[in-house]
C-alpha cells in the first residue's frame, strides 16, 4: 500500500462534523399601507437553523427591481458585508447566478432514486495538465460519493483530461479512491474522454448521469434511454436541449432542489413568525395585530 492510498485511507475514516451556512436573498412581498407612508427602504436579516444548516433569510426592498442597473452593485454590497466561505442562493428575479457547493450536490443526490449504472461529466477544476486534472477530480469524486457506492452495478467517469478518441480506460490501480471502491465492492471505476455511444443501449431507466460540468456539451445521443440526469451547474441551456432531444431523460437540477430547500425554509419561518405574533382570544380565534391589518 502506497504513501498515497495510506494517507487517503486516514481521511476517508475520519468524521467531521460541521455546520452549512446558507444566504438567501429574496425580495419582500409587497403589503397594503397606508398611501402616505412610503415603504421602508430596508434590508431585513431572519436566521434559521437546524442540525445541519443555518440559513439567513436576506429579504431585499421591491422597489430594487425597478432599477436593474444598480441591483447588482447592491447585492455586491451586502455579499462584502457577509462572512466568507457562505453558500449563497438568489431568487430568479434577482437574475444574479450562484454556483451550489459540494454540500448541496450531495445531498440533492442522495435524495434521488437509486441507480445501479452511474455516469459522472467531471468537472474542469481549473486544471491545464492532464495527470494532475485527474488527480483533483479524483478527489472531487471522493468528497463527492464517498461511501454511496455500494449499490452501484457500473461507474464511468468522464473527463476532458483524457483524449475523447482515447477509449474506455480503466483507472482503478491508478487512483487511491478508485482502488478502494474495487477493494471494497470488486467494482472497476472506468474513464472516458467522451460518453460512448453504446452506452445508448444499456437497460432504460438504470442510469444516473451526473453533470458536474460549468458548460460543455450534453451527451445526449449516448444516454441509455429514461436516465436521471442531476444538472449540478445548473444550465437552462442543457435543460431545453434535454426536453427538445431527448424528452425520455428525466432532468433535474441542484438549483430546482435549493429553490424548493429555501421556499419550504422560507415559508415555515413565516408561518411560525406569524404565529407567535397573534394572540388567542377566549372564543378560541386569533387577534390580529395592526401590522396585520395594514
Amino acid at each position: 500500500m502506497n504513501d498515497r492510498f495510506r494517507m487517503y485511507e486516514t481521511r476517508f475514516h475520519r468524521i467531521i462534523w460541521s455546520m452549512e451556512y446558507l444566504d438567501a436573498y429574496l425580495v419582500k412581498e409587497k403589503k397594503k399601507r397606508c398611501v402616505l407612508l412610503p415603504a421602508p427602504d430596508r434590508v431585513e436579516y431572519i436566521p434559521d437553523a437546524d442540525d445541519e444548516v443555518e440559513i439567513t433569510f436576506i429579504l431585499l426592498p421591491a422597489r430594487w427591481l425597478k432599477r436593474p442597473g444598480k441591483l447588482a452593485e447592491k447585492l455586491s454590497r451586502i455579499s462584502r458585508r457577509r462572512p466568507p466561505g457562505r453558500q449563497v442562493w438568489y431568487e430568479d428575479r434577482l437574475q444574479m447566478p450562484f454556483l451550489p457547493g459540494l454540500f448541496w450536490m450531495k445531498r440533492f443526490y442522495r435524495e434521488q432514486p437509486v441507480r445501479e449504472n452511474m455516469i459522472v461529466l467531471l468537472p474542469d477544476l481549473g486544471e491545464e495538465e492532464p495527470e494532475r486534472k485527474l488527480m483533483r477530480q479524483e478527489q472531487w469524486m471522493q468528497e463527492f460519493l464517498g461511501e454511496d457506492y455500494g449499490e452501484l452495478n457500473g461507474l464511468l467517469l468522464v473527463s476532458t483530461a483524457l483524449p475523447e478518441s482515447s477509449g474506455s480506460l480503466p483507472v482503478t490501480e491508478s487512483f487511491a479512491y478508485y482502488r478502494h471502491i474495487y477493494q471494497d465492492t470488486g467494482l472497476p471505476v472506468i474513464c472516458a474522454g467522451r460518453l460512448p455511444e453504446y452506452f445508448r443501449q444499456k437497460a432504460a431507466g438504470r442510469t444516473v448521469c451526473i453533470d458536474a460540468r460549468l458548460g460543455g456539451s450534453v451527451p445526449y445521443r449516448s444516454l441509455p434511454e429514461k436516465t436521471l440526469y442531476l444538472d449540478m451547474a445548473p444550465d437552462m441551456e442543457k435543460a431545453r436541449l434535454l426536453n427538445a432531444k431527448r424528452k425520455d431523460v428525466c432532468y433535474r437540477s441542484v438549483r430546482m432542489y435549493l429553490d424548493t430547500f429555501v421556499r419550504k425554509r422560507y415559508n415555515t419561518n413565516r408561518c411560525k413568525s406569524e404565529e407567535k405574533g397573534r394572540r388567542h382570544l377566549p372564543s378560541g380565534a386569533f387577534a390580529v395585530n395592526e401590522q396585520e391589518r395594514e
